[in-house]
Order: C-alpha cells, then structure tokens, then sequence
C-alpha cells in the first residue's frame, strides 16, 4: 500500500516560497509602477517548469550567487498565481476577475505548463464563457500568437450568435471573420451566417445607403469587394430556398455570376449535379466539439446566459434589492470579472438583464453606462426601452428623444418612441416616428403592427388592416399583429374574419388571455346579430 502526503510536502514548499530560505534566483515581473520582485529556487523551478529552466541555462550567477530573470510581458497578480502553482500545485480561481484569468491562461500557455493551461480552459468555458465571447477579437488575437487555436474555434464554434450580437462585431478584422466562416462546426444556420456576414461587410464602409432600394451598381461593388474574401466561404447550397430568395437575392450583385445561376439550378432542378461551382462541406450543425482534454462545454448559448444569470445573482438578497448604490454596482462587477468603468460590459449586461425581463438590474447597469458616456445611443435607446417596459413613459420618452437628436434615423429608437407615443394616446406623434421607421426599413414587421394599432386607436381601420397585412405577410404566426387585426376586423364589422384571426393566435398561443377574451367578445357581437 502505498501512502501519499502531498498536502504536508505542498506546505512546506509554499513556506519555503514565502520565507525565500536559501533563494538563488530574482524574477522581476510587472513594469514601473506596478512590478515586484520574486524571490525563488532554482532546483523548484527547473524540476517544474521548462521555460525556466531554459531562461536560467541562459543566465549566469552574479557575484552573490543569485540569478536574475525579467519577466516585464505578465502581471504581478498573473505570476502571483503561477508562481504559487509552481511551488505548491493549488491554484484558487473563483475570486478571480475573468481578465485576469485569461491573461494567466496566456502567461500559463507560455510558461509550457499544460497541466495549468487546461486547468484555466476549463474554468473559463465553465464560468466565463459569456465575457470570451463578448471580447472574442481580444481572445482571437491572443491565441495567433500561441497554441490556443483551437480553444479559439471551439469558443466561436460554439456560441456564433453571442459573438455576432455583440457590439464588438461589427468592429472585428476581416481576419477574424473569414477565421469563423472557414469553421465546419459553427453551430448556426447558414442564413443567419449570411445575414452576419452582410451586417459586417455594409459596417465596413458607413457611406451605403441604409435603404437598399437606393443602392446602385457602385455601391454592391464597394460591399463585394469587402466581403471578395467572405462570399467564397459561404455554404450557398445547403441554406433554404426561402433563405435564398429572401436574404441572398436581394444582393446577388456581389456574387459570382456562375455561383448564382448554380445556386439557381439546385433548388430548380435539385437532382441536376452541379460542377461549375465549387461545393463547400456542409456545416456539422449539433456535434460534440473537440476538447484538449474532454472538459466540460456549456451544451448552446441560452445555457452560457442562464450560467450569466447565476453569476448576477450571486450576491443573493443584496443583489436582488439593488438600488443604483456604486458600492453594489461594485460588488456586482467583481463577481463578473468586469472593471467598474468599463461602459461596453455595462451596456452589455444591462442588455442582457431586459432580456431576462430583470428590468431593475438592467438600469442598474444602462445609467451606470450613461454616467461615463451620457452620449451612448445604445444605452439611450435599451434605457429607454427598459422604462417602456415598466411603463415608466415619459423616462422612456426621454432617453428615446435624445437618443434620436444624436441618430435620427435609428429606427430602433424610432419604432420604439412611437410605441411609447402609442401608450401615451399621442397618436399623431406616434405615427410620425413609425412612417418614418417605415420610409427606412418598408419590411419592418414590428414597426407595421405598432403603425396598425396606432390606425386602429385613431379609428383609421382600412390604413390599419393594410398595415397589419402587411406584417402578417412577413410574419404569419405573429400573435400580436394576428390579435391587432382580430380586432380591427371586429371594429368593421367583418365578425368572421375576426373570428379566423382569434382562432389562429389560439392555435399559435393557447395561453393567449388576450386573444380568448377578444374571441368571446367577438362571438357575442355574432349572436346579437343573430
């Protein structure tokens, strides 16, 4: 039987790190102001570590014994752990802010400890995958200049859409871009790659007009020649042919003349083969993706967003009775691995907070946001939408306005003050702001269902059933706009049509209080007609 006493021997060595008994080696780390120098043993750091020993084979002993090392590229509270792990193998990384984590798994990575190194993978994927990817150019970046490649791909592989919904995406290279396209295992549909793609490549140069219906031939040129590395790495026969009519033919311009009409003849003639095109592998969407050492990988994005959810409420009831307080706001940040003033982690995760109906922490974090940047259309906007919610309209007001004197045709803001407009009975102001969302994005289905409900309070009902068709036409299964026409059919008397509208949402929403309260008014019109 053999009788292991590692936790005696781990302790003895971190003493000896401590007190510095009989050190012969001085490692300075960090650069003026923030430096400090270790104090370490040169048979520690040979036996565990190859880097040093290869930087102390290259170093000679100066007149006192002593070797000395530079270290100026890692940060003191980075070396701190490594040196800690090199002496004693424990490591504690839970109260350790999600930059600093990476920056080790860097540091770790070029040390060559590859025990440490999957160690720090897994924590990261396990509790701070949601910051990988919202700072995934800066995680990009780092791994070209080491072999952390493949924790990149499995990242990006992994969660497409929070690395696409990000604000930092439309601001990454085209480098990082084409590094996502060529990945077989992006685990998102091929439409929606295109989509992503387009976004990125019109960011690219702000001159092209927001309507595509004003584009000419000069301005798809200008985009095709952004994207010329791209478009060669889209999958154009395995998306739908919906996606095909609706996303790819409205910028067929940009695409090879020959790619397009093979694009044409598959879903024309589906058993024709095609040989002028080449035809890229289609994406293995829902595969288990590969690990360095099989650790544990969130299953899709929702749970990295739950896994963010817990982390916000790690502060329990104080968390939860948040009132703006900097010294909560503080405690929230650390838990999230966020620097305090940093107003894209802000925004982001007041972002995130709405989505999850948390509408509280979301201001929390959006004014916070606005206390650096008081101009920030983004947080104006979401703030604003966040006070919709709570039906706090005249803040909601407010942010939208001055959203909307620093970018006057978002039509985000645009259609969102109209619907607060709307709530507010000013109709006229209402439908100002949504026909102008309109004359900007004609296809908007929300910005139509709101201008129909508006039409319908205003007793406009033929304008508001045109708007209405025309949103359902975009989107049939729309419960919204299907209850909005219910309604209006009702208010002109057309009893059966109302009746169809009502039955749909039900089939759609079963749940829908709304749409079986509307249903039962309707069939009572019916019967006193009768």
């Amino acid at each position: 039987m053999v009788t292991k006493f590692f936790e005696q021997l781990s302790n003895n060595l971190n003493e000896l790190l401590k007190n510095s008994d009989g050190y012969n080696v001085i490692i300075e780390v960090g650069q003026a102001p923030n430096n400090k120098t270790f104090k370490a043993h040169s048979i520690i750091l040979n036996s565990r570590c190859s880097y040093f020993k290869d930087k102390l084979d290259a170093v000679i002993y100066n007149d006192k014994n002593v070797k000395t090392i530079k270290q100026s590229n890692v940060s003191v509270k980075v070396f701190d752990i490594i040196i800690k792990y090199i002496y004693n193998g424990i490591i504690s990384l839970e109260k350790v802010d999600a930059p600093i984590v990476f920056e080790l798994l860097i540091a770790s990575n070029e040390f060559g400890l590859e025990e440490l190194v999957n160690h720090v993978q897994r924590f990261l994927l396990e509790n701070h995958a949601f910051w990988l990817c919202l700072n995934f150019s800066r995680v990009y970046q780092a791994s070209l200049k080491s072999n952390l490649q493949q924790f990149c791909k499995n990242i990006i592989a992994r969660y497409p859409g929070t690395v696409f919904d990000s604000n930092e995406f439309l601001n990454i290279s085209e480098d990082i871009l084409v590094f996502i396209l060529l990945l077989d295992n992006l685990q998102m549909d091929e439409g929606k790659i295109w989509d992503n793609m387009i976004k990125w490549g019109i960011a690219q140069n702000p001159s092209l007009p927001s309507n595509l219906d004003q584009w000419t031939d000069d301005h798809f040129i200008i985009l095709k020649k952004s994207l010329q590395n791209c478009l060669p790495l889209i999958r154009y026969f395995q998306m739908s042919g919906e996606d095909v009519f609706d996303k790819v033919r409205p910028y067929q311009k940009i695409l090879d003349p020959t790619i397009w009409a093979d694009v044409m003849l598959k879903f024309m003639v589906p058993n024709k083969a095609i040989t002028t095109s080449q035809i890229l592998p289609p994406r293995n969407l829902n595969t288990t993706l590969p690990s360095r050492d099989g650790f544990y990988v969130p299953d899709d994005e929702s749970e990295i967003k739950l896994n963010f959810a817990s982390e916000l409420g790690k502060n329990g009831e104080s968390h939860r009775a948040i009132n703006g307080s900097k010294e909560s706001l503080t405690d929230l940040n650390k838990s999230l691995g966020i620097e305090p003033n940093n107003t894209f982690m802000l925004k982001n995760r007041g972002y995130n907070c709405l989505k999850m109906n948390r509408y509280e922490e979301s201001l929390v974090y959006l004014t916070e946001s606005l206390k650096i940047d008081p101009n920030d259309t983004f947080s104006l906007r979401y703030r604003g939408r966040t006070y919709y919610l709570m039906n706090r309209y005249d803040e909601s007001l407010a942010d939208l306005t001055k959203s909307l004197e620093i970018n006057p045709d978002d039509t985000f803001a645009l259609k969102q003050r109209g619907a607060t407009y709307l709530m507010m009975d000013r109709y006229e102001e209402s439908l100002k702001d949504l026909t102008k969302s309109l004359k900007i994005q004609p296809n908007d289905a929300l910005a139509l269902e709101v201008r129909g409900e508006t039409y319908r309070m205003m007793a406009r009902y033929k304008e508001s059933l045109a708007d209405l068709n025309k949103s359902l036409e975009i989107n049939p299964n729309d419960v919204f706009a299907l209850g909005n026409r219910g309604v209006t059919y009702r208010m002109m008397g057309r009893f059966k049509e109302s009746l169809v509208d009502f039955n749909k949402c039900l089939k759609v929403s079963p749940d829908d209080k709304f749409a079986a309260e509307q249903l039962g008014i309707t069939i009572r019109c019916l019967e006193n007609l009768i």
